[in-house]
């Protein structure tokens, strides 16, 4: 996150910002969101950030931060003139952490405002009957006080839990509400291949590959039809629960005309005989494996040995590397129509409900453009 108020940040506000970071970027790594989301819990935490305009998000997360960087402060005071034990000033955590990062993190929450605790009711002494009276939505106060009370009884580890909750939710809202693109109106082949690198040298379990290799595919469909529809499988949906053949699918109707199988790492002959078999259950011939790894296969000659054999069955078994289709695929395109890829890769992303870590990263490839 931005640093550039660091050198003037009181000891409680620098604690708070390397631990908002820390968890931050925990959380951006988080694979299965739903598997640490509370159900009770994350719901009303879901419903303050995108739906308690532009101060509840930021009391919410300003409150449980303060109280997890440093324990004894309690999470229901809001100024330190307040009368309850362990009072502190939440509304100078917010503007000058909270505030920067959420600009930081393509602002989660919403409001212009540099100074969040300004509006009422945050301009309360504490929690309580006051700061209620003054609520216009009573059910989002409610659940902004209980979540906070449950912070201030539960002490230090019961508030960096529901830190985490809270910024597993953020991202999720960014991940539900689509991003901006600044991608530019025409691209050399070598330009897109440089940014294509650039963004598939982060490790990410073949997701990002398969992302790129579906919106190419979707650009070489519209400049040449006969290729026909380009469907793509979720991106963290297991082979077993699918009856597709490929993660990537090119045909017409029905009719799957060509199957891709995408691979960061190298190809080995179990892919082959697993793919082959869908292949032949799903009545396609024509099967191309694709992959980042240099040498492509592990066990080269096996592999062939597979692929000569289900050739003579009736299905073409094909291997590319990367970098070298996507090449061939963008020649073949205008400069209008390779720039429109980059902005296809940018809504797949959003479509297959990428982790938002593949979001920024693209999103900030593009701005250098």
């Amino acid at each position: 996150m931005a640093k550039k108020k660091s050198v003037d940040l009181s000891p409680l506000q620098a604690a708070a910002e390397k631990l908002l970071t820390k968890s931050w970027e925990e959380v951006l790594l988080v694979e299965d969101m739903d598997a640490v989301a509370d159900p009770d819990l994350s719901p009303k935490i879901q419903s303050l950030i995108s739906d308690g305009g532009s101060t509840y998000p930021f009391m919410l997360l300003t409150q449980i931060l303060g109280k997890a960087s440093s324990p004894e402060l309690n999470a229901m005071c809001i100024q330190e003139s307040s009368e309850l034990p362990g009072a502190w000033d939440a509304r100078s955590l917010a503007s000058r952490v909270v505030v920067e990062w959420n600009r930081s993190a393509d602002r989660p929450f919403p409001g212009a405002n540099d100074d969040p605790y300004v509006n009422n009711p945050a301009r309360s002494k504490n929690f309580g009957s006051e700061m209620k009276a003054k609520a216009g939505k009573q059910e989002d106060y409610k659940n902004l006080a209980e979540i906070v009370q449950r912070a201030q009884e539960g002490g230090e580890q019961e508030a960096k839990s529901l830190l985490k909750l809270i910024l597993i939710e953020t991202r999720r809202s960014l991940e539900k509400n689509k991003r901006d693109y600044f991608g530019p109106a025409k691209m050399s082949v070598e330009g897109i291949m440089l940014i294509l690198k650039r963004f598939l040298a982060v490790k990410s379990n073949g997701v990002r590959l398969q992302i790129v290799c579906y919106a190419l595919y979707q650009s070489f469909s519209e400049a040449y039809p006969s290729l026909g529809e380009v469907s793509s499988a979720a991106t963290n949906a297991p082979d077993i629960n699918s009856n597709r053949t490929g993660d990537i699918e090119c045909g017409h109707g029905m009719s799957v005309t060509l199957a891709i199988e995408v691979k960061d790492r190298k190809i080995r002959a179990n892919d082959v005989t697993s793919t082959v078999l869908k292949a032949r259950k799903n009545k396609v011939n024509n099967v191309l494996f694709v992959t980042l790894a240099e040498g492509l296969f592990e066990d080269e000659k096996e592999i062939y040995a597979k692929a000569q054999a289900e050739f003579s069955r009736g299905i073409d078994v094909n291997f590319a590397h990367f970098e070298e289709l996507a090449f061939y695929l963008l020649l073949q395109l205008s400069p209008e129509q390779r720039a429109a890829s980059l902005r296809k890769i940018h809504d797949a992303l959003h479509e297959k409900g990428a982790n938002y870590s593949h979001v920024k990263h693209w999103m900030e490839l593009l701005k250098t453009v």
